[in-house]
């Protein structure tokens, strides 16, 4: 078993990685874990058996300590990804890091030389690689049974629920606490088009705003926070409707620190970022953006972002010679269309796909088990997300971001970032 602690014990280390961890054949144990709160840190090493000794309250402690384990898992706040993946390979560890690489441009290069200079390795969790729902349709563009592809687009539909909560009132509302949307959200997205295309990006152009989530926007009568506004029990944004019910779990128990409780909710809502109208917060980031891709061969592919939209999912269409290719993420359809050269006839074909459990169409799972065979064996090397292969992703969206801000300029991508050449 490879052995791995995990930096950060709360959504995504705690509830993903170590759980399935914990429940499923993936390769790896769970060797310690870096928390700072301790009643997660407590929470954590009861429920995975960590030894006491092996729980830390910092890195500084858990790096003073003589090496037990083979990979770091970090799962922290996104600010805080360069300085902890820098410490870790020093150390020596290889690690596997959540999106963002780092918050900067020059942070993500830096990280680069890092691995050289440690010669340890680095795999960003671009979950999105190893879903079933994805690797199919890279199967079917790969297979060329219906020619090349000619387009690719990518609707990531936030939902208006999950904007309010993440986007407006959370950590990733400001560009000047995190970064901007197009690189905390759709890094995953930039790098699963190109891979689909197989094809050097050549020019990124984008527009976008913050349209809706804007005080001008507000309805009559709204207060700058939900307890004390008399539409708190009609407004579908009200924090009293959305948080306080009794259901534990991701978004509603985030809020808070644990142990979750309703009361400490109320207190949450009446008090901190969580309860603000989503008219009336302190958000700048867009709830709404466009980034066009062109690539070598001349084809493009478009990526569209989008707060507003009933469901939290992503749509795909990629265009090949003979057929479309039509999928929906989360609710797990994926079609292909073979032409038929008749007027209004339509050759719709399921793809079967596997059951999956979580939000990424399987792809935390597949993440796993395809890290730990890598780290065994060097088998999946053509799927695996290293740190060279997920830079070109940052590099397009602080591109993307770049032409926004200057009205939607087209911009050149650099052959010095071609995945292949930032190995070297």
């Amino acid at each position: 078993m490879i052995r791995v602690v995990i930096v950060g014990a709360g959504a995504r280390g705690n509830r993903v990685f170590a759980d399935l961890i914990s429940r499923y054949d993936t390769g790896f144990a769970i060797a310690g874990v870096v928390e700072p709160l301790e009643v997660r840190r407590s929470a954590f090493q009861v429920q995975y058996g960590v030894p006491p000794e092996r729980a830390f309250a910092s890195l500084a402690e858990f790096l003073a300590t003589p090496r037990f384990a083979d990979i770091v898992f970090i799962c922290t706040l996104d600010p805080t990804h360069y300085e902890i993946c820098a410490a870790v390979s020093e150390a020596g560890y290889d690690v596997l890091l959540e999106k963002p690489i780092a918050t900067t441009l020059p942070d993500c290069l830096a990280l680069l030389e890092a691995e050289r200079q440690c010669r340890n390795r680095i795999f960003v969790a671009h979950v999105l690689r190893y879903a079933p729902f994805i690797r199919r349709i890279k199967a079917l563009v790969s297979s060329r049974e219906y020619g090349a592809v000619r387009h690719v687009a990518i609707m990531e539909n936030v939902g208006h629920w999950h904007f309010a909560h993440s986007y407006v009132r959370g950590n990733w509302r400001r560009a000047d606490l995190c970064a901007p949307i197009i690189l905390t959200k759709c890094s995953h997205d930039l790098d699963i088009i190109p891979w689909l295309v197989d094809d050097r990006v050549t020019a990124v152009s984008s527009v976008g705003s913050l349209a809706f989530f804007r005080s001008e926007n507000a309805p009559d009568g709204a207060a700058e926070r939900c307890v004390e506004c008399a539409l708190r029990d009609t407004c579908r944004y009200s924090a009293t409707r959305f948080y306080l019910r009794d259901e534990a779990g991701w978004p509603y128990e985030t809020i808070v620190p644990p142990p979750d409780s309703l009361d400490a909710r109320r207190e949450a809502i009446a008090t901190g970022p969580y309860g603000r109208c989503v008219w009336r917060s302190d958000n700048d980031v867009c709830d709404n953006q466009t980034v066009l891709l062109e690539f070598a061969s001349g084809i493009h592919a478009t990526l569209g972002l989008h707060a507003l939209t009933a469901d939290n999912t992503r749509k795909v269409t990629v265009l090949l010679d003979d057929a479309e290719i039509t999928g929906d993420l989360y609710r797990r359809r994926l079609r292909i269309s073979p032409f038929t050269g008749v007027p209004y006839e339509l050759d719709e074909r399921e793809v079967d796909l596997p059951e999956v459990e979580d939000r990424h169409g399987g792809g935390d799972l597949g993440l796993l088990r395809a890290l730990s065979e890598h780290l065994a064996d060097g088998t999946h090397a053509e799927i695996m997300s290293s740190l060279q292969t997920s830079v070109l992703s940052h590099v397009l969206a602080f591109l993307a971001e770049d032409s926004r801000v200057g009205g939607g300029v087209r911009l050149p991508v650099s052959d010095a970032f071609v995945p292949e050449r930032l190995v070297g």
